[in-house]
Parts: structure tokens; C-alpha cells; sequence
């Protein structure tokens, strides 16, 4: 079927559930034209189908591929080493230098400075009396922070990294505003790169540094490579332990569970990926030859948009898929770290910091509420990753 669903992308009737059409799309259409602010493009919503779309490589992760369906104002190509949005063969190249930094003993030796810096953050909390905004005074710094430390940059620069991201993500942006945001964005990471290749310390810009001068990657290549480890590893962070925070506070039950035995945290925090899947604008694909999905023809130079919301949520996979569920035993089917050629790499800093701060967050506040409706919170509707703009608390 080829109908064009007029409106994308679609509006959510709760705050912590993915729209309701996608429901619907998954049993009757799984593979269905839209029509987006940037043209015509396959809306894939089933987990079957979106897996295969994430490990086929009939389809382009490059913006410059032709029928690329930008989920973002202006034309702002990949820069080099930005390996997230490149092919084979610089993508496995680019992503290989990297993966070694992210092996599971290197993030579990940052287990307790993450420790320290959330005790650090939750201290200035309960100086400053019984009321706190969690996203701006713990979710952001606490995000910020590690990568910063991790990558050896200036957590005063949060700032400027932070205004020109969240630009170029907010698909309210205009093209020139987005184009300008990026320009800025890549004049920070060259100036970072060229200040650290004049010193290089023995860290992980200085083991790329290396790559580098083995001619293994162009300087070029390294600018991209900081900006896709800073920029990736900071925003999902943040927002993730905002709509954690609130999840849990929402489920009263379970959070008690994961207080009385702390080794549910990382099914739990599994299980968050799954039902929160923060990346709610789908992952764009272009098709580069002619393809069969879900039973639909998706002919070369057609767009795709993989939803991973709508397939964390597939009924086919998941029992009771609207239920959050930290004892679910099929959990880690979920896609929401991505899936194929793209997962994300840093998915193991990622399941460390949010067991380090879900846990510690709650043996130190026990008592922490929100006392806001659900529904009157503030949430990012127009931005590409989800999250909850403030979170305010108190105990």
C-alpha cells in the first residue's frame, strides 16, 4: 500500500508512549509512505522489518545519498570521520579506531569517579534545601561531566558545545540558523584537536592522535571523531536519565524493588531503553538499489525512516509492550541502543552511568517526587532525541 499518512511526525497521547498510530501501522501497514517537512519518505515501524533495514547495506547512513531523508533543517553534509553518518569503507575503518575505548573493563574502572561526580552533584542538591529542577542541576552536569573527563575536555565548554547541538537537533531550527550552528560546532572541535595534537597525553585523543601520525586518519577525520564521541555521548545521557528518573517515579512498585535489591538495576536500566526509546524521529536511511520490506518494494533513491520507538513496542516481540517491565525476559531484544552497523559504540559507557546514577540517586534521596502531573510537564516534542525539558523535584 502506498497512502501517505499525512502528518509526520505524529503527535503521542501519553508522554512516556510513542504515538498511538504506530500501533496500528505495525499490524496494517508496516512499511508506509509519509510525508515529511523535507518530502515523501517509508515509515518502518515493525521490529522485523527495522532490523533488517539497520543490517542491509542496500541502505545509505550518508546524508549526500540521494532521497536521504534529513530530519533536519538545511543540507549540512557529514564531516569526516563523523562515521554515524558514513558508509563502507570509511565507516568499519573510522569505527574500529574507536571501539577498543569502549570495551567493558575501561567503563567499569570509570564506575566510581561516576560515583563521586553524582554524590558531588546530589550534595549540592540538599544544600540548597528540599526542591531542585533534576535535569538542569543533575541530569546535564552529571551527562557532561563524564564525557567531558573522559575525553579530556573542558567542562566549562559544556556550554558552547551544549547551544550549538541543541540548533542543529531542534527541527524547529531554520536551515541558515543550522548551517551557522554547524559551522561553530566543527570550529570548536578543530581548535580542541589542533590544541591537544600540540600536547597529546597519553588518553584516548592521544591514542587517536597516534592513529593520525600512522596514517590512519587525516586531522580532518579526528575533528569528526571528536564530535561524534563528545556530541553522542553527552544529550542521550542527559535525557535518558531525566525520562529514567521519571519512569521510575511513575512505577512507585518497582522502583522500591530496584531500592531493596540494586542487582535488578541493569535489567532495569534495559528496560528503559526499550520503553523510552529516546531517538523518536527514526533513523534515516536512502535506498541505493531497489529492495522488498515488510512486503513493500522500496525502489533506489527512496528515503526511510526506521522507527525505533515503534519496534521496542511491537506486540510480535514483546508481551504486554506498553507495560514497563523491569523483569521482562525478552528485554534484550531491544533495538534502543540501534542495531546493525550503526549500534551505538558507546552503549557500555551508557549502561554504566545510568545503573551508577539510578542507583545512587535514589539510595540518597529516597524520598524524591516529582509533584507535577505527568501531562503538564514540559516535554521535547520537536527536537530529534526526546526527553523531558525540566523535571522539577523535591523530597
Amino acid at each position: 500500500m502506498t497512502a501517505v499518512v499525512p502528518e509526520f511526525p505524529m503527535a503521542r497521547s501519553h508522554p512516556l508512549d510513542p504515538p498511538p498510530q504506530y500501533r496500528s501501522l505495525s499490524r496494517d501497514q508496516p512499511v508506509v509512505r509519509v510525508a515529511t517537512p523535507r518530502g515523501p519518505a517509508w515509515l518502518v515501524t515493525r521490529h522485523e522489518d527495522c532490523t533488517a533495514v539497520l543490517t542491509d547495506p542496500t541502505f545509505s547512513s550518508d546524508p549526500r545519498t540521494p532521497g536521504f531523508p534529513s530530519y533536519m533543517a538545511g543540507d549540512v553534509p557529514p564531516p569526516p570521520g563523523f562515521f554515524l553518518q558514513l558508509d563502507p569503507p570509511d565507516q568499519p575503518r573510522l569505527r574500529r579506531l574507536v571501539t577498543r575505548e569502549f570495551l567493558v573493563g575501561r567503563m567499569e574502572a570509570l564506575r566510581p569517579r561516576m560515583r563521586e561526580v553524582l554524590d558531588e552533584l546530589v550534595d549540592g542538591l540538599l544544600a540548597r534545601g528540599t526542591r531542585a529542577e533534576l535535569v538542569a542541576d543533575l541530569a546535564y552536569p552529571m551527562a557532561a561531566t563524564m564525557i567531558c573527563e573522559l575525553l579530556d575536555v573542558p567542562t566549562a565548554d559544556q556550554e558552547i558545545f551544549v547551544g550549538l547541538t541543541d540548533t542543529i537537533l531542534d527541527r524547529a531550527s531554520t536551515p541558515e540558523q543550522t548551517t551557522r550552528a554547524a559551522a561553530e560546532l566543527m570550529a570548536y572541535f578543530d581548535g580542541l584537536v589542533t590544541a591537544k595534537k600540540q600536547a597529546p597525553k597519553d588518553d584516548l585523543f592521544g591514542r587517536l592522535i597516534r592513529q593520525e601520525r600512522d596514517e590512519q586518519l587525516t586531522h580532518e577525520e579526528l575533528v569528526g571523531l571528536a564530535a561524534l564521541l563528545l556530541l553522542s555521548g553527552y544529550d542521550t545521557m542527559a535525557q535518558m536519565i531525566g525520562l529514567g528518573v521519571l519512569t521510575l517515579l511513575e512505577h512507585p512498585d518497582q522502583l522500591a524493588e530496584l531500592r531493596a535489591d540494586p542487582s535488578l538495576m541493569p535489567a532495569a536500566v534495559e528496560e528503559m531503553m526499550r520503553y523510552l526509546s529516546i531517538n523518536h524521529a527514526g533513523l534515516p536511511r536512502a535506498a541505493t538499489a531497489d529492495v522488498v520490506v515488510g512486503g513493500q518494494l522500496i525502489k533506489a533513491g527512496d528515503g526511510v525512516l526506521v522507527m525505533l520507538n515503534a519496534a521496542n513496542r511491537d506486540a510480535a516481540v514483546f508481551a504486554d509492550p506498553d507495560v514497563f517491565d523491569i523483569h521482562r525476559a525478552a528485554v534484550n531484544r531491544h533495538i534502543g541502543f540501534g542495531h546493525g552497523f550503526h549500534k551505538c559504540i558507546g552503549l557500555t559507557l551508557a549502561r554504566v552511568e545510568l545503573t551508577t546514577v539510578f542507583t545512587g540517586l535514589f539510595d540518597r534521596i529516597p524520598g524524591l517526587r516529582v509533584p507535577t502531573a505527568i501531562d503538564e510537564l514540559p516535554f521535547r516534542h520537536d527536537m530529534v532525541l526526546y526527553g523531558v525539558r525540566e523535571l522539577p523535584v523535591e523530597w
